[in-house]
């Protein structure tokens, strides 16, 4: 952990690069259609210069990645994956063409630099860098400019610490956004202190993204439509959703010391659950994490995991 873009991230700017984050292109009049039958959020409507986050999901409604749809154009989208998860979902999405359906897949992972820029200073940041009033602009929603006169999609994403941007630019231009941002005060944040961040704030990642969990247990209820037509997994997550009560749910977690994760969650003797991430955090001087609780031990619980105490607490720990 870096203590310096630790405490950047709460009161500056702080930049990571995200290269590795897939980057899938859709073309074509059916594109929006292929990614709304095949995933939880409503996107058919959705027109350039808007985003919206959904999750692919498997025929019993369980998770395949959490992504971001971005209308680039009037004939062209970008699907933004997990790290390292370009291909896979290139590959998935081309692999689910009906007959009738007009679309072409392209993963442009190797062509797109990423980058996210966090903290309450990254939109005054942006702002001064390409000269534009970025204030009003939702979350999802996007837009162009120039860094340094190399050209950049912005889009405003989910926050850390008050400021959440991801900035796309030609890989050809990656050197010269980052030392723009760099210059101009954000401070490069590193991988372990990122991870950090990201429990503080309750965001799940690959340890609490995957087959193994539905959408509405990782809380990812801002991904989900109830009011869309079908889609792979409606049925599951529809039927949870109606009965109003789940069997376990992403939950953050106070412990009382360091233990290895992933790791076992009991209430007297018996499964509670599971830990899935660890951090130290220093500006709550505790060790947290999140897991999967049993929904029966409410906030305030108090379980155990290896020769520790967990307390089962709300999340965000720290406000976004």
């Amino acid at each position: 952990m870096n203590i310096k873009a630790y405490d950047a991230a709460a009161t500056g700017a702080v930049y990571l690069d995200r290269s590795t984050t897939g980057c899938v292109e859709v073309t074509g009049r059916d594109r929006l259609v292929l990614v709304n039958r095949l995933s939880t959020n409503a996107l058919l409507n959705l027109a350039p210069g808007q985003g919206q986050i959904t999750v692919l999901t498997t025929n019993i409604g369980r998770i395949i990645d959490l992504v971001t749809v971005l209308a680039i154009d009037d004939n062209r989208i970008w699907v933004i994956t997990s790290a390292n998860r370009g291909e896979e979902i290139a590959k998935y999405l081309d692999g689910n063409k009906f007959f009738n359906d007009e679309f072409t897949v392209r993963e442009l992972t190797e062509m797109v630099s990423q980058m996210r820029l966090y903290g309450p200073q990254s939109t005054p940041l942006l702002a001064a860098a390409t000269g534009l009033q970025l204030d009003d602009l939702a979350v999802w929603q996007h837009v162009t400019a120039e860094i340094d006169g190399c050209p950049v999609r912005l889009v405003r994403i989910r926050p850390i610490r008050t400021g959440g941007w991801a900035v796309f630019s030609d890989v050809a231009a990656a050197d010269a956004v980052i030392e723009a941002v760099d210059k101009a005060g954000a401070v490069l944040l590193d991988r372990a202190t990122f991870n950090l961040l990201r429990v503080e704030s309750g965001y799940p990642n690959v340890a609490e993204l995957n087959r193994e969990y539905i959408p509405l247990e990782a809380n990812l209820w801002d991904a989900v439509s109830f009011s869309k037509g079908c889609y792979v997994g409606q049925e599951i997550i529809a039927r949870m959703e109606s009965r109003g009560k789940l069997a376990k749910k992403l939950m953050g977690l106070q412990l009382s010391g360091e233990v290895q994760v992933p790791a076992e969650l009991l209430a007297d003797g018996k499964n509670a659950g599971d830990l899935t991430s660890l951090v130290y955090s220093p500006a709550l001087e505790h060790y947290i994490g999140l897991g999967y609780v049993r929904t029966a031990h409410e906030p305030g619980a108090v379980l155990q995991v290896g020769d520790q105490t967990a307390t089962v607490v709300e999340v965000p720990f720290i406000q976004t």
